[in-house]
């Protein structure tokens, strides 16, 4: 039995603001903390997947995501406190 997981892949590129990275590096910490260890990608895989099929829900939330203010947003982010600590895969960000 094939996993989704498994599956064909493709190689995409985002480009996106560096808060919004951070809070994916966050929510890998959260999985681990959990006992799932995810990578990055396969986190992002997952929110996309699990996303709903409904264009009414998904425009809200590009609708709040284009609005949202940087500095709220790293603020509701917090930091990884208590989280394991994940590496980051490549270079290191300066």
């Amino acid at each position: 039995m094939e996993l989704l997981k498994d599956s064909a892949k493709r190689t995409t590129s985002v480009q996106w603001p560096d808060a919004v990275d951070d809070r994916l590096q966050v929510l890998v910490a959260l999985a681990a903390a959990e006992g799932v260890q995810v990578s990055r990608a396969q986190l992002l895989a997952a929110l996309v997947a699990s996303a709903p099929m409904d264009g009414v829900q998904l425009g809200e939330v590009a609708r709040t995501y284009l609005r949202e203010r940087p500095e709220p947003f790293t603020q509701a982010t917090g930091s990884a406190g208590d989280l394991p600590v994940v590496r980051r895969p490549g270079a290191k960000r300066r």
